[in-house]
């Protein structure tokens, strides 16, 4: 399943290479469903896949909120080519996380689009776009053990698992960026 936005409609937040990331907005629910209700792009979600386009909506509703309350959040995520099919959704959203405001690091993409590196190009560009603005705050992605792909990535874009192999309430390995060391 396809679902086409009107392109012109969009917010943009970055644009990479190959690829345009824009706020979500209300017409994004099929897509947001497709992706998130498939069984395949759940495989490491504990929660699974979403059962109904209600859990799509409400997950959008989410999305959007985050970005009226904090001015950063999940991006709905497009080809150069092909701006108003939503391939995927990655960016950063603001929360505590032990005590400590973090940014959650997300991405999740169609089948069609794995193997691509647009993950991680997405990821480069919703990173570039907000730590600049929010500085002092570190990226977090949380993410099951035996989600190798999803961890060489987070790797790739400077993460590291927490060294004491801690997990958060869902049993996810919590990944960070390193700590910044002052020049001397």
């Amino acid at each position: 399943m396809t679902t086409t936005t009107d392109p012109t409609a969009r917010t943009v937040v970055a644009v990479s290479e190959r690829l345009v990331l824009t706020q979500p907005q209300d017409g994004d629910l099929e897509a947001v469903f497709a992706i998130h209700g498939d069984p395949e792009t759940n495989r490491y979600n504990p929660n699974g896949p979403q059962r109904d386009r209600a859990e799509g909506r409400e997950m959008l509703d989410g999305f959007v909120a985050d970005w009226v309350r904090d001015g950063v959040g999940y991006c709905a995520v497009a080809t150069r080519e092909e701006p108003g099919t939503v391939i995927g959704f990655a960016g950063l959203y603001l929360h505590t996380l032990d005590g400590e405001r973090v940014f959650n690091l997300y991405y999740r993409f169609r089948p069609s689009a794995w193997g691509l590196g647009y993950a991680a190009e997405a990821s480069r560009a919703a990173m570039a776009e907000a730590l600049p603005r929010f500085p002092g705050i570190p990226v977090v992605a949380l993410i099951h053990a035996d989600n190798l792909p999803s961890r060489r990535l987070a790797e790739r874009l400077g993460l590291v698992a927490d060294p004491d192999g801690r997990t958060d309430e869902e049993d996810r390995v919590i990944h960070r960026t390193a700590p910044q060391v002052a020049p001397a």
